[in-house]
């Protein structure tokens, strides 16, 4: 059997995240299974324009939550943030996927 680190967590993960306007807030996040990353993947990559458009937006509404694990938004909300939160968001939410920058020195 592999080992438990192998497997997307089910506990909820707290970032602070700055907004490109200086604003920091506190967010919650759920480890993601890879299989949402490769939908997510395949969708940003679809030729289809309504499907690659809402990639973003659906990653965000399934990893983003409350303090308890529940939802935060809906796709629906998702697809309606500025740029600049969307950005880092999605950041944060790569962040505890393990899938963030390296730590630079």
């Amino acid at each position: 059997m592999l080992d438990l680190s192998f497997f997307a967590s089910t506990e909820v993960q707290k970032r602070e995240v700055e907004l490109p306007d200086g604003n920091k807030h506190i967010l919650y996040f759920k480890e993601l299974p890879a299989i949402e990353f490769t939908r997510y993947f395949n969708a940003v990559n679809s030729k289809d324009e309504d499907i690659s458009l809402l990639a973003s937006a659906k990653l965000i509404a399934a990893g983003l939550c409350e303090a308890d694990g529940k939802p935060a938004v809906t796709v629906e909300q998702a697809a309606t943030l500025k740029p600049g939160p969307l950005g880092a968001i999605l950041d944060a939410l790569r962040d505890v996927n393990g899938l963030g920058d390296e730590k630079k020195s």
